[in-house]
């Protein structure tokens, strides 16, 4: 790829090498982390061109775009999100999945969701931004916003303000609410836009830009809404589900994240305030309609303005070269099966596969408990039989999963974990991606092209896998300070490896990066 500037190159070095106790650049009073859920580096190059509502082209003419490369296969919402926010993947944080088997409880718990059902960090096994805002002791705050809690809660880690968006009380909460929500929620009800209908801005246009029709092959629609325009929430079951569907779920999250700059005073403190948005929304549309589909050409030329408003909306509050920003996905996602020549397996299908195979040795019984991507997790029954059968039930249950065309990779868990840093390749990118004392006893990879799925929720698309197009994300990166502008670049002009956002975003706010604190305590 081409050299990174000189500049930002300098911002980097220093970043990724800063010391225990970094000095935030001079008039810094807020940095922002902006999280696209679900953005892929080559859905952002094929939109570049037509993105020019105001967003993305001020962020590259302010400061630089670079390629993010996620270390693991494990390219989820909660691990993506656990890794912006400490510099871990993985291996370290503990956080699986967006919900994994938990061999102790005999059930699958959300990666936010305690034993109890309260919602908290208590899986993540390391600090994270807010940790690390709080272990300054300067009076700064971190705050997070997202439509999903584990979006809110994983960056963060076990201290700062996390908001996110209830669809059953229609609200904006939080694990401790602060004293303005309940007004904001007063004065912003979320039922005024449960009744809005989405539109395509200009159909003519949408059918250009994504080369051909609405209703493309592979497109299901989600939360009741359909598979073409236009959209009506209030049409739907369950309209407050609805909007996490739509760009109005966007909007909702831009909006609290300015009531919390307002209610938190974030930019007041001495020492710069964190502010992390993720726009869960941009997840949604893709799953229901994918990447190509009219819906996310529409919703993301809608993005564009909103953050370009969003911008001057931030030197309005904060000030014009007082914040600094970085713009980043927690995964990527693959192109439409239909137009890949892939296809889409279902978790009940492999588990299915994978008992039988058991079966075939061990006799009928329920060996198998959970196959979610990408862990087959065998039952107490099966992991109870002599080592000899154990090892033949093994072997059946990885042949059987293997002769699945959409899987090109199935092994057992144990010989990838474990002294990652001494691996490299695949075998890297597989050990960062389980937790030795949490992941299954078998894994599982999808081969290029192809998704995994439930049986209550197709996709038109998903991630999860080893390929690029799962791994590989923006990095917008506008540093602290008035930029000098320059001609926006048509195109990426530098990699960086996602584990060092967390540091950069540190020393921009001059606290100990994540890593460098003390471990959390493993529940």
């Amino acid at each position: 790829m081409p050299t990174i500037h000189r500049a930002l190159l300098a911002t980097l070095v220093v970043a990724c090498s800063a010391p225990s106790h970094p000095k935030p650049a001079a008039g810094t009073k807020l940095v922002v982390l902006v999280i696209i859920d679900q953005w892929p580096e080559w859905s952002f190059e094929a939109k570049r061109p037509a993105l020019h509502g105001g967003g993305f082209d001020r962020l590259l003419g302010d400061g630089q775009w670079l390629v993010g490369r996620h270390p693991t296969a494990a390219t989820l919402t909660a691990p993506g999100h656990a890794l912006l926010g400490t510099g871990a993947p993985t291996s370290i944080t503990g956080i699986l999945a967006n919900e994994w088997w938990h061999r102790d409880l005999g059930r699958s718990l959300r990666s936010v969701e305690a034993e109890d059902g309260s919602t908290s960090a208590v899986w993540l096994r390391v600090p994270g931004l807010g940790d690390a805002v709080a272990a300054a002791h300067t009076g700064s705050k971190a705050v997070a916003v997202s439509l999903k809690d584990r979006a809110a809660i994983l960056p963060l880690g076990h201290s700062g303000l996390a908001l996110w968006y209830d669809a059953k009380s229609g609200e904006i909460t939080s694990q401790q609410p602060p004293p303005w929500l309940a007004d904001y929620n007063r004065s912003h009800p979320i039922a005024a836009r449960t009744h809005e209908v989405w539109t395509p801005l200009d159909p003519a246009h949408l059918a250009q830009l994504a080369g051909g029709p609405d209703d493309q092959p592979g497109e299901v629609g989600d939360k009741g809404l359909g598979t073409t325009f236009p959209h009506d929430l209030g049409a739907t079951k369950d309209p407050n589900d609805a909007i996490f569907a739509v760009p109005a779920g966007n909007d909702l999250v831009f909006d609290t994240g300015l009531a919390a700059i307002a209610g938190e005073h974030l930019g007041t403190h001495p020492s710069p305030d964190l502010l992390i948005l993720s726009l869960s929304a941009h997840d949604f549309i893709a799953h229901a309609w994918g990447q190509e589909s009219w819906e996310s050409w529409d919703g993301d030329l809608r993005l564009d303005a909103r953050l370009g408003q969003f911008l001057g909306e931030l030197d309005r509050a904060v000030g014009a070269g007082a914040w600094g920003m970085i713009v980043t996905s927690d995964h990527g996602s693959s192109p439409m099966p239909e137009r890949s020549g892939g296809g889409r397996i279902k978790y009940s299908e492999l588990q299915k596969a994978a008992n039988d195979a058991a079966s075939a040795v061990l006799g009928p019984g329920a060996w198998i408990d959970n196959a979610h991507f990408p862990n087959v997790y065998f039952s107490k029954a099966m992991l109870a039989q002599p080592k000899g059968e154990l090892d033949s039930a093994m072997r059946r249950v990885v042949f059987a999963l293997r002769a699945f065309p959409g899987l090109e990779k199935v092994d057992r868990t144990a010989p990838y974990e474990g002294h990652c840093e001494t691996r490299t390749g695949e075998a890297q990118a597989l050990c960062y991606s389980f937790d030795p004392e949490r992941s299954g006893d078998l894994f599982y990879m999808p081969a290029k092209g192809w998704i995994t799925e439930s049986d209550d929720g197709p996709l038109a698309t998903s991630h999860g896998s080893l390929h690029d197009y799962d791994r590989l994300v923006p990095v917008l990166v506008v540093p602290p300070g008035k930029p000098a502008s320059h001609p926006a670049p048509t195109a990426p002009t530098g990699e960086i490896p996602t584990t060092q956002i967390a540091t950069m975003l540190s020393t921009w706010l001059g606290v100990t990066a994540p890593l460098q604190l003390q471990r959390a305590p493993a529940p």
